[in-house]
């Protein structure tokens, strides 16, 4: 209200700014014997005088044209009514130029009749060119309102979209990691405290760190690492490398957007039945610009409907985060790898 408010404002500071400097160039012409000092007084007060009668006339004209109430829901009842407090407009315009401006302002008589025919044009005219400004800019502001309530609710709707895509939290994991605490208590491990503690601190990233816009990047660096020490408590046979190369740790990062390519090499591409089964992660976050790789063995029958599923949900994660990305694919019988590679939109 207070931003529209001061649209207005300037609306009829500008509009009363271009009228003084029109009635100056016309006043030269009127009065050539008067100084220039004296045609801007006389057009600064006739002007201001103006508002008077033209500010209401604006408003009730507006006011009718954009009234939501059925009386004026038909165009010729619209019409009747601007034309109505136009022409009121244009009386009373004459009266404040016959009995005000040349008397009290320019100090003597007009010469024309009070409602002679060419001022009462003159005063439609004038009238007529405010309510179309005033109308024209009207028009502009609400159609810019209304970009801008489309774009927040644009902005509220992906970011709700990619609130959910990130906490769709795998409950296979968290059912498996339950199961294999329970079978490591079962023979009293020294890894079950552990396992519960990393277990807790991808559980709280998940839950709280994954709301935040961004984290630092050494963040997800180690909610990775605790995923992948997890994970190694399945797969046995499995060989892990995850090796990374961060120049600003404090970088931030959308959480959970790289954990996603490695929970789905550890979902889709490796099996405890192969003895070759392999993950190699690899992370070089230099000069504001991420590489990341994820290389890992494949299984016999992968459940690759599944995958793709998987992989769209991260596609579209990127898509409203990092739109400059590059991201490839590579697959063949023994292997599948990604490749991503962004730029961080650092301020």
């Amino acid at each position: 209200m207070k931003d529209k408010i001061l649209y207005h404002l300037i609306f009829w500071v500008l509009y009363t700014l271009l009228e003084i400097y029109l009635d100056f160039a016309w006043l030269k012409y009127q009065f050539p014997k008067i100084s220039d000092l004296q045609r801007f007084w006389y057009a600064m007060n006739g002007e201001l005088g103006y508002l008077v009668v033209k500010i209401p006339v604006v408003y009730l004209c507006l006011y009718f044209v954009d009234h939501p109430s059925h009386y004026f829901n038909f165009f010729i009842k619209k019409f009747v009514a601007v034309l109505f407090v136009i022409l009121c407009g244009v009386m009373l315009h004459r009266i404040y130029v016959h009995d005000i401006i040349y008397p009290f302002i320019y100090n003597q008589v007009e010469g024309e009749a009070r409602f002679v025919s060419i001022g009462l044009f003159n005063g439609f005219m004038d009238l007529l060119f405010v309510i179309a400004l005033a109308f024209g800019a009207e028009k502009s502001l609400q159609k810019i309102e209304i970009k801008n309530q489309l774009s927040e609710i644009t902005n509220q709707k992906l970011d709700a979209e990619l609130r959910l895509l990130k906490t769709q939290i795998n409950p296979h994991f968290l059912f498996n990691t339950l199961n294999n605490i329970y079978g490591l208590s079962l023979i009293k491990s020294d890894q079950t405290s552990e396992i519960i503690l990393k277990l807790a601190k991808i559980m709280r990233y998940n839950i709280f760190d994954s709301a935040k816009n961004e984290v630092p990047i050494d963040k997800e660096i180690e909610n990775i690492q605790d995923f992948i020490d997890i994970h190694k408590i399945r797969h046995h046979s499995l060989t892990v490398e995850f090796s990374h190369e961060v120049d600003n740790k404090l970088q931030g990062i959308s959480p959970l957007i790289l954990l996603h390519f490695v929970e789905n090499a550890f979902k889709h591409g490796v099996s405890e039945s192969r003895f070759d089964s392999f993950i190699k992660i690899y992370l070089s976050v230099q000069n504001n610009i991420l590489f990341y790789s994820v290389l890992n063995s494949k299984e016999e029958n992968p459940n690759k409907e599944s995958t793709k599923i998987g992989l769209k949900n991260i596609k579209r994660q990127l898509e409203l985060l990092y739109p400059n990305h590059n991201l490839q694919l590579h697959e063949n019988e023994k292997f599948f790898e990604i490749k991503l590679k962004f730029c961080f939109n650092n301020k």
